[in-house]
């Protein structure tokens, strides 16, 4: 009896530090992780603090009532890179619409691309946000960011596949991807038009450098 008594005290003393230990485990990141955060980095693409936006850079089809404009906001900005300005979009359209938003400056990645974000500010409209990209051999590809349906603040990422080429083909000549436009194509289902927003802050990338090949052919 006495020493099942020890044992027991002792469990109780050994098990939560076991427990700790593989909390503490589950904390650390892999090794890919790490591997990954020393190769890649994120920079900036758009913080709409300095490029002037208006309704020049919104273009839609115009069937009926649908209307479109942006400005630039500077109240409650992105909890992000000490945010001051942002881009407001309004829009009055139903589904079946759709809204390009023209980038007052080039876009332009020169860096291999790992990921886009944009940081959006949604007030649950279910309208979906993508982008045109333009990759090195100039093809475009639509690229969604899904729905917008949520209220507040949120980064959305996307990941770009082996389908949009980005290592040159001639080492003497580095191409770009370009993001040409971003879209927003309204969700709701009425037969009639009604007033949707959204806010756009700080377009970034997570980037690495391209892998070059170095050995001369000089011999």
């Amino acid at each position: 009896m006495k020493k099942i008594f020890i044992c027991f005290i002792l469990l109780i003393f050994i098990l939560p530090a076991v427990s700790q230990d593989k909390k503490e485990d589950a904390k650390k990141p892999s090794e890919a992780e790490l591997v990954s955060q020393t190769i890649y980095s994120e920079i900036a693409l758009e913080d709409f603090e300095s490029t002037e936006y208006s309704d020049k850079n919104i273009k839609f089809t115009r069937t009926k009532d649908q209307q479109g404009s942006l400005q630039i906001r500077t109240e409650y900005p992105a909890e992000y890179n000490n945010s001051k300005k942002y881009l407001g979009v309004k829009i009055y359209a139903k589904k079946g619409d759709a809204f390009q938003i023209f980038p007052a400056k080039s876009l332009e990645i020169s860096k291999y691309c790992k990921s886009i974000s944009v940081w959006i500010y949604g007030k649950k409209f279910s309208g979906e946000l993508s982008m045109l990209l333009q990759d090195v051999d100039g093809t475009n590809h639509r690229i969604s960011f899904g729905s917008i349906q949520f209220l507040g603040w949120k980064k959305l990422t996307v990941n770009l596949d082996k389908r949009i080429k980005q290592q040159d083909k001639f080492l003497e000549k580095e191409n770009t991807l370009k993001i040409l436009h971003f879209q927003y194509r309204p969700g709701n289902t009425s037969i009639h038009p009604e007033w949707q927003y959204f806010y756009m802050d700080d377009i970034t990338a997570t980037v690495r450098d391209k892998y070059k090949d170095k050995q001369s052919d000089n011999w």
